[in-house]
């Protein structure tokens, strides 16, 4: 049993992203990726591995005569990292959602075991994500960052679009800025996680059917999810993963640092550009983190 394992990228055409590329006026880039191993604190669920950074050779090993320099007395530093494939920011592959036992495409949930044998981050790493991004400010339609509790509506977004003057397009990807990030930054990750929850999209058919209409490509925000992680009205954990990342194929890029590129979108009136994600070829791998590239 197969599946497209790049869900919705597989329908991105040529003159998609030619249009997107069209998108680029003044050349300005915004790099929306967290730093990793900085000083400012990175979101991660609970229980999530730590990132590691391991040094395998710096200058202390020749200080120790471990190493000699070579001809030259040329040195050389050597490294290495331990990442959480869904920690800090970073992308969703298809086969992250397993329901009734299988993945997208009803393909049993055993294939995951050891790593995806479908749908990992190497299939969406092989096509590369390259599209027009649209920025939906909420903060600003808020002033200031949304409650923790929040659902984000279908009415809040087409709102905010309209008060933006922008129009969706197929294969666009949606940057939903909800001040969660912010927040976090703010209160600290203990405060954060207690009693956790975070603004976000909920289960609603009409979404559902707005992003088959629109053909939305993917979602992606400043939160750890997209959504808000326990939905009221079906009382699932994440059920939009289910809905959207799973069973639509669409992107699900997350953690995206949107606040300067925010207020250049409010500065200009522009809240368009080019959106560009590349991860990893991790075969296997259900995530990957990233640093995507917003180019007004």
């Amino acid at each position: 049993m197969t599946v497209d394992p790049g869900g919705r990228l597989g329908e991105v055409r040529a003159d998609d992203r030619v249009r997107a590329a069209a998108a680029v006026r003044s050349g300005k880039v915004f790099t929306l990726g967290l730093e990793v191993f900085g000083r400012t604190p990175v979101p991660a669920f609970p229980g999530a591995p730590t990132p590691l950074h391991i040094m395998y050779q710096d200058w202390s090993h020749y200080e120790k005569g471990l190493l000699q320099p070579d001809a030259g007395n040329v040195a050389w530093v050597d490294d290495g990292v331990l990442l959480n494939c869904h920690g800090g920011t970073h992308l969703d592959a298809r086969g992250h959602v397993i329901v009734d036992g299988t993945i997208a495409g009803g393909v049993p949930a055993s294939s995951t075991v050891g790593g995806l044998a479908q749908t990992d981050v190497a299939a969406v790493a092989r096509l590369g994500v390259f599209c027009r991004g649209v920025l939906v400010d909420l903060c600003r339609e808020n002033e200031g960052p949304l409650p923790r509790d929040h659902e984000v509506t279908l009415d809040e977004v087409e709102a905010c679009l309209r008060d933006e003057h922008v129009e969706l397009a197929p294969g666009d990807m949606v940057l939903l800025r909800t001040g969660s990030l912010e927040r976090f930054r703010s209160e600290g990750a203990t405060a954060f996680f207690a009693d956790y929850s975070e603004p976000g999209l909920g289960y609603d058919d009409a979404l559902l059917e707005w992003v088959d209409d629109r053909r939305v490509l993917g979602i992606g925000s400043d939160t750890l999810a997209n959504e808000r992680p326990r939905d009221p009205a079906t009382h699932e954990e994440f059920c939009l993963h289910r809905h959207l990342l799973r069973d639509r194929g669409l992107q699900f890029h997350e953690v995206l640092w949107l606040a300067d590129l925010a207020a250049d979108c409010a500065d200009d009136g522009r809240y368009e550009g080019l959106y560009v994600a590349s991860p990893l070829k991790l075969v296997g791998a259900s995530g990957c983190p990233v640093n995507p590239l917003f180019v007004k």
